[in-house]
């Protein structure tokens, strides 16, 4: 029993670090790809690449829970607007004015910061000690990156824009985080993301016409084709079935805890590929930043399997 229990454990262990890995990666594309195509039309493509991925895992189910959708489509539509549409468009809008490692570090707490809030208002989650301790570490974090070190000038510090649309995307990603709990009971997760990865689609479809033509042609070449297939296979269908496993073997707070690893492998990925300097202020920050997830996310209780 005891050798099932840690084969289980080594699985999700690394699915959820293989999850954590792909999804780092998203920060580093945002970068690389600001000359290939806008914001929208980056999303857009990120999304209807998932949507076709998606379908034939999707299709069997959908057919038989259509009436569920129908019923509840007023819910899938704000889902998917805040957390696809909206979410990745700023992502990748931050990435024209901050560096991957400020987009990682910021990311990695604003939305868990937002989600624990709004959880404890809507879906009548209590505060725990180490919630509220571990709030108070990330904004102190975000601080010392922003002010760069120098927290007597806290007073007169200013957000970049990049970094200002990153803590929008947090929020954004927080809301859905604790919105998607309320799931329609008979709804399985393929077609769930089905759905939402096609209305983040067609949402997006007007904005990315109108920017491809007006504001920043789309380069058709084989790095985009690269990019999009990246972030629309890997990033949002593989990393989902994956931390998805993960969770089923691990349990939720078990899993979180490796998605503290996304800023670490995000900055590591920026400094590698390219070429962004990890400065000592990135570093102490990422450090405060990490130590307030984990205490957020570390389980109150003993949780098996």
């Amino acid at each position: 029993m005891k050798n099932q229990f840690n084969k289980q454990y080594q699985i999700g262990a690394l699915l959820a670090i293989t999850a954590s890995f792909i999804w780092s990666g998203n920060f580093i594309v945002s970068r690389y790809a600001i000359n290939l195509a806008g914001p929208a039309s980056l999303a857009f493509m990120r999304w209807i690449i998932a949507t076709i991925f998606m379908l034939p895992f999707a299709y069997k189910n959908l057919k038989n829970e259509w009436p569920l959708f129908k019923a509840n489509k007023a819910y899938f539509f704000w889902m998917g607007l805040i957390g696809f549409s909206v979410y990745n468009t700023l992502i990748y809008t931050a990435g024209h004015f901050t560096t991957a490692i400020n987009m990682a570090l910021i990311g990695s707490v604003i939305h868990p910061i937002v989600a624990t809030v709004l959880a404890a208002i809507f879906v009548n989650e209590k505060l725990h000690w180490k919630n509220i301790a571990g709030i108070v570490l990330g904004l102190f974090g975000i601080v010392f990156l922003i002010t760069k070190g120098q927290m007597t000038s806290i007073t007169n510090f200013r957000f970049s824009t990049g970094d200002l649309w990153m803590v929008a995307a947090g929020i954004c990603f927080g809301t859905y985080n604790v919105f998607v709990r309320k799931k329609p009971v008979g709804i399985s997760s393929n077609s769930f993301l089905f759905v939402l990865f096609a209305i983040g689609a067609i949402l997006l479809l007007p904005f990315s016409i109108y920017e491809s033509i007006y504001v920043q042609p789309v380069v058709y070449n084989l790095h985009f084709l690269y990019v999009v297939l990246y972030l629309g296979i890997g990033n949002s269908t593989i990393s989902y079935f994956f931390w998805n496993n993960a969770i089923h073997k691990l349990g939720a707070s078990k899993t979180a805890l490796f998605g503290t690893l996304i800023p670490l492998l995000s900055s590591i990925e920026a400094v590698w590929l390219l070429n962004e300097k990890f400065t000592n202020f990135q570093l102490i920050s990422g450090l405060i930043i990490i130590s307030g997830i984990v205490i957020n996310t570390w389980p109150s209780k003993k949780i098996n399997g």
